[in-house]
């Protein structure tokens, strides 16, 4: 018996040694690799607008004077990860914006890591005025829906159409810092462990899309490589975590998107797009957030998990479209 115990234990500590040697070995991995500067790293041509003291990398699809539509994404994905919906609504006559938003993408990171909804909201709307937007629809998916949802309500005036496509809000959820180990964030290195080997991990990239996509023939080699493309940039993993570190940690109960109020107040009219299947931000979410708001439609898309703009883009294209056409004068 006390020869099965021992053999038990080696084994135990074996695999918690193994463990760990994997996560040293993905935080040397990307050490690394993240060694160029987000204007060194991004494609030829690349486009930064200065916001905030920031660079932040974007695209443009369209005609220059076309009604502008920002589109902000949702974690670990940057601007062409828009494309499948960005390329036709450009060639529809809209001129499509999409932005890396820290600590994503191409756009350099804030040097005081504030990741914080407000933070997000004074970027989406600092990003408008430097393309001297005044006003302009929005859309936003994921993660990226409590700062946009933020911008929106401190600036409803400047907010022609708002498009939320499977937002994660988190209205009435349990809060992340009471999640197991969770408070083992605080602490840098295992942090930066955590987050080598999963968030800014080439090799994981594949296997998050198809936990958030239906249908895992989406998930081809040439799309895997453009969300794991922006990984060589400095420091990624470093604000990365940071980013983690303050989706867990910021209290986000007085911002105005935590508000219920706020969404009963906002008149501009708003297109909620779900995926019936989303195992991330359930339907009943979608239909919560599209119920608070006045003036706001749902749509549902069967077969669809998270991510709708990469899994039926042609549909999500023509509601968006078709919406922006209703609701923005002189474009019907």
């Amino acid at each position: 018996m006390r020869r099965l115990i021992r053999i038990v234990g080696w084994l135990a500590l074996t695999l918690v040694v193994l463990v760990v040697v994997a996560l040293v070995g993905f935080r040397g991995a990307a050490a690394f690799r993240e060694t160029l500067s987000p204007r060194e790293a991004a494609p030829a041509g690349a486009l930064f607008a200065t916001v905030g003291g920031l660079k932040m990398h974007y695209q443009v699809w369209g005609p220059p004077d076309g009604p502008p539509l920002l589109l902000f994404h949702g974690t670990a994905s940057w601007a062409e990860t828009y494309r499948d919906i960005a390329a036709p609504l450009g060639e529809q006559g809209f001129r499509v914006i999409a932005v890396d938003m820290p600590p994503f993408g191409y756009s350099e990171r804030p040097a005081d890591q504030d990741y914080s909804r407000a933070a997000h909201a004074r970027r989406v709307l600092g990003f408008a005025d430097a393309l001297g937007l005044r006003h302009f629809s929005v859309g936003v998916h994921s993660y990226g829906g409590g700062g946009v949802i933020e911008a929106a309500f401190s600036a409803p005036d400047r907010i022609d159409a708002l498009i939320l496509l499977d937002v994660a809000i988190g209205l009435g959820q349990t809060e992340a810092s009471a999640l197991p180990f969770a408070s083992l964030l605080k602490r840098d290195w295992p942090r930066q462990l955590l987050t080598a080997s999963t968030f800014t991990n080439p090799l994981m990239t594949g296997i998050g899309l198809r936990r958030f996509i239906e249908d895992d023939d989406l998930v081809t080699a040439e799309r895997i490589a453009i969300y794991t493309r922006p990984l060589n940039v400095r420091g990624t993993t470093n604000a990365v975590g940071h980013w983690l570190l303050s989706g867990l940690y910021n209290d986000e109960r007085k911002s105005l998107a935590a508000n219920k109020a706020n969404y009963r107040a906002f008149t501009p009219p708003v297109l909620v797009i779900w995926g019936r299947e989303d195992s991330t931000t359930p339907l009943a979410q979608g239909e919560e957030i599209a119920s608070l708001f006045p003036h706001a439609e749902l749509t549902v898309l069967d077969g669809v998990n998270h991510i709708p703009q990469v899994e039926r883009p042609h549909d999500v294209v023509r509601l968006i479209a078709n919406f922006l056409r209703r609701t923005l004068p002189g474009t019907g």
